[in-house]
């Protein structure tokens, strides 16, 4: 039994290697997505209502998260990405017996790193700022800070720098693409086609920033990115590009600082 399924696991990896990501129909769909989506969520709230009141002890190890905001607003986002990163590897491999290259997690390349995804993650920033400073120009309005903004404004410490380049550099781009590009635009290319795939799942990307100023940037960024695993039959290049995004963005507020 061992033998034979360690025998279709390998055949499956050949497939999904032979037919290239996101081309290759899934076994997941709409109710998975939607599952996931909603037990990270789930999570995150268990987590701010039960959790909370055992992080006082977070800012003597971490000076400078010197607010119960602050420690449980990185806490939750630490939290948030490793559910979409276990619970999407789960459905995944545990579910559906299919290895991590049906998500993209296969043929990593550091050309593709190199001139695709941190170049592409730069062009996306400059394409992000410009639509930002656009919508604000028509509207005659400043977009509200973000609540992330308004704590990295207060960072104190290299300590607590660290874990916010950790989070928005690292865990946040692997665990949002792996849902959006590996998990849900998959599903949705094998049903839709590519354009109305890209579509959706950038606009999905956008809407759950509950950010309506922000929301068509991000939707933008996102079908950048979805198009990105397109080309490059890979999720790696878009989690370089993902992470260059937030590292550039976070780089320009903190720029002038000093710790």
């Amino acid at each position: 039994m061992g033998e034979k399924n360690l025998h279709e696991s390998e055949k499956n990896l050949g497939d999904f290697q032979d037919s290239g990501f996101p081309r290759r129909r899934p076994p997941w769909g709409i109710k998975d997505i939607l599952v996931v989506l909603v037990l990270v969520y789930l999570a995150g709230f268990a987590f701010t209502s039960i959790g909370a009141r055992f992080l006082d002890w977070v800012p003597l190890l971490v000076p400078g998260l010197n607010s119960r905001e602050a420690v449980l607003f990185f806490a939750a986002g630490f939290v948030q990405a490793l559910c979409f990163i276990g619970l999407v590897l789960f459905c995944v491999s545990g579910k559906y017996h299919t290895p991590p290259a049906a998500l993209g997690l296969t043929r990593f390349s550091r050309r593709d790193i190199l001139f695709t995804g941190v170049p592409g993650g730069l062009g996306i920033s400059a394409v992000v700022t410009f639509l930002m400073s656009l919508i604000a120009f028509l509207t005659h309005e400043t977009p509200p800070p973000q609540p992330l903004t308004e704590l990295l404004l207060n960072i104190r410490s290299w300590q607590s720098l660290l874990i916010s380049f950790l989070l928005v550099g690292v865990l946040a781009p692997l665990g949002e693409e792996i849902y959006f590009r590996g998990f849900v635009y998959p599903a949705l290319r094998s049903q839709l086609g590519v354009l109305p795939a890209v579509l959706i799942s950038s606009s999905f990307f956008g809407a759950l920033h509950f950010d309506l100023f922000r929301f068509l940037p991000l939707a933008v960024g996102g079908a950048a990115l979805a198009v990105m695993c397109e080309r490059t039959g890979s999720l790696f290049p878009s989690i370089a590009a993902h992470s260059t995004l937030n590292i550039t963005m976070l780089l320009l507020l903190l720029e002038g600082r000093s710790f």
